[in-house]
């Protein structure tokens, strides 16, 4: 909401500072640029500290901490009268944003079955998705019926944090914060919680699973496996800032040209939720680096070809009808890119250090978008550099290397457990072999399967623990 609102008349009216050629006021470049690099350094510092209070003191407290700071940022939007209040606004909301983005991929990853993973880590993206749709279209009846009326709109984020307070309250801790910090009863409890109630289900079997992760994860060289893994998530989150996910795509449609941005915002809002549901239900059929590898190859092309618009004078009303279905479709692709972009942030990092390289992992990307978020106002701004469309060749030429990288380092994590998954990344498994690749856990419990002639999951279960 914050990055469309600044389209808004009545925001324009309090927090501009310069005029266009024409003498209307406008928001200046510099302020705008400000604005988006504290948002990028906030989130880069969310998550290269937060991880230390998650891993510390537990999951929960890292988000009540997280809650504190986006608490500040909206006490800073509904109170401040100045763009330089804002600039507070953006660093603390950026922190917790930031805090909130890798945190919850990680718990979520932490606490539901391995089946369920995939589709819960992309679902989850739909409310971002959905209070993008909700903010868009609140701007929008602003527009035409209050369009100096920005406030009404900041007031709602209270709400929103009512919600979040009452649902991190009812939330339980981590059994695998639990196991890491040797609070066994706890974890037992935690685990009986969340899955007691299933029929067949044996709560110290699958705690004792967790356990022994951990503690074969402590006798790993903690440089060697937490610093391997955390490149290669830096490698993805680098190339969808380069990509111009972050730097074009919120609040730039009104200087970009488009004659009504909130309306566009929209657009890009409900394409969002469409292709998060489709995405969620389909990832564990697909397969995760089947979607990522192709929707890396969709956002390309259409930078491409949105720029090639870019280059057409005097444009039609049909060629700029073109232009935004590209752009809905760069959104959906981007969008799918970058729901997948967390859930490895989260599927692929060790039990033991999965707070710190999703942390440290998301905040490679966001130093780079400190860069961006500076510097694309002054791309699309007309006092400037004015690119305009043609702006998407900038990003397509320096995410190229990157998009191809792609296909030699993101694996398919698809209904892996994260045992399942340290073994591949020990044994270095090409990432184009996860899917079909048969783990030391599956043999056994074929062979467990075939020796006995049992078919029932649990009474599997039962036996291998009783030979352990």
């Amino acid at each position: 909401m914050t990055g469309s609102i600044i389209a808004n008349k009545g925001f324009i009216k309090t927090y501009g500072t310069a005029h266009d050629s024409s003498g209307n006021l406008i928001l200046d470049a510099n302020v705008l640029a400000a604005w988006g690099g504290l948002q990028s350094l906030g989130q880069g510092l969310g998550m290269l500290s937060m991880h230390f209070v998650a891993d510390r003191f537990g999951r929960k407290v890292a988000f009540f901490s997280l809650w504190l700071a986006l608490l500040g940022g909206v006490c800073c939007e509904s109170f401040g009268r100045i763009w330089q209040t804002w600039l507070v606004a953006k660093l603390l909301s950026g922190y917790g944003v930031g805090s909130v983005q890798f945190l919850t991929s990680t718990y979520i990853t932490e606490i539901v079955p391995s089946r369920a993973r995939g589709f819960l880590l992309l679902f989850y993206s739909i409310w971002y998705a959905v209070g993008q749709l909700f903010a868009s279209a609140a701007l929008k009846i602003l527009a035409n019926t209050q369009p100096y009326n920005y406030l009404d709109l900041i007031y709602t984020e209270w709400a929103m944090l009512g919600i979040m307070l009452g649902v991190y309250f009812y939330i339980p801790e981590s059994p695998w914060w639990c196991a890491n910090h040797d609070k066994d009863e706890r974890g037992r409890a935690i685990v009986a919680r969340l899955n007691g109630g299933i029929e067949g289900y044996n709560v110290d079997f699958h705690y004792e699973i967790i356990k022994r992760t951990v503690e074969r994860e402590r006798a790993i060289s903690k440089a060697l496996h937490g610093e391997s893994l955390g490149f290669w998530q830096d490698v993805w989150a680098t190339r969808e800032i380069f990509m111009g996910v972050n730097g074009v795509r919120r609040g730039s449609t009104e200087i970009a040209g488009f004659a009504d941005p909130f309306l566009f915002s929209l657009l890009l809002a409900i394409c969002a939720i469409i292709v998060t549901v489709l995405q969620a239900l389909t990832t564990d059929l697909v397969g995760r680096r089947t979607l990522f590898l192709g929707s890396v190859v969709v956002t390309w092309v259409v930078l491409l070809i949105v720029g090639g618009m870019g280059l057409i004078p005097n444009k039609s009303a049909a060629l700029n009808k073109l232009v935004v279905f590209f752009a809905l479709v760069w959104r959906m692709s981007s969008t799918a890119t970058g729901n997948l972009g967390w859930s490895y942030v989260a599927e692929t990092g060790s039990s033991r250090l999965r707070a710190k390289t999703a942390g440290f992992s998301a905040a490679g990307g966001v130093c780079v978008g400190v860069l961006f978020s500076t510097t694309v106002p002054y791309m699309l701004n007309a006092n400037y550099a004015n690119w305009g469309l043609k702006t998407c060749f900038f990003f397509a030429g320096i995410s190229f290397p990157l998009c191809v990288a792609s296909f030699f380092v993101m694996p398919d994590t698809s209904k892996r457990t994260p045992a399942e998954l340290d073994e591949m990344f020990e044994k270095k498994i090409r990432p184009w072999r996860f899917r079909a690749y048969v783990t030391d856990a599956q043999r056994a419990l074929q062979a467990e399967r075939e020796r006995t002639g049992e078919t029932d999951a649990a009474q599997l279960q039962n036996n291998m623990v009783g030979k352990a």
